[in-house]
């Protein structure tokens, strides 16, 4: 699916793969932009980012261009469907790809109970997206974080 970028900086394309169609170059692409965001951004170095979970689930890719620049990962075979691992290069966050990423996310679930565990300082974002904090806060990978619903 081929969208214009919100900020009219290039073409945007996004889609969802199940791991076992995903192209190694766009699964090294994947695991490197977690990687950037995740350990070397916000510095989550007690829970290995490659944790097994990859081959379970389907992978939505944001690209700009030829340059992967969000992506999550859905397991469509739970209930509710769990969201999770979303991420945008740091280089582009403030210009609407984690809201277009999750707008898309939103469409291709439509009426489905989803669920995800979000970073409690983005709850307010989240929340403006249609997602509903349930439960109190708690910690994953020593960071805060809250169950939301969809």
């Amino acid at each position: 699916m081929a969208e214009q970028d919100p900020n009219k900086e290039g073409a945007l394309s996004i889609f969802i793969k199940a791991f076992d169609d995903l192209e190694l170059l766009e699964l090294y692409a994947i695991l490197h932009l977690r990687d950037v965001v995740f350990v070397v951004g916000q510095k989550i170095t007690c829970e290995s980012e490659v944790d097994g979970k990859d081959p379970k689930c389907s992978h939505v890719l944001l690209y700009l261009e030829d340059q992967l620049v969000g992506t999550a990962r859905l397991f469509l075979g739970e209930s509710p469907i769990m969201v999770g691992r979303i991420a945008v290069l740091s280089s582009h966050q403030g210009r609407g790809y984690g809201r277009f990423l999750m707008a898309f996310i939103a469409d291709f679930l439509g009426n489905k109970k989803a669920m995800m565990h979000a970073q409690a300082h983005l709850e307010d974002w989240y929340g403006a997206l249609g997602w509903t904090r349930i439960g109190e806060e708690f910690l994953e990978a020593e960071i805060p974080h809250i169950t939301m619903v969809k």
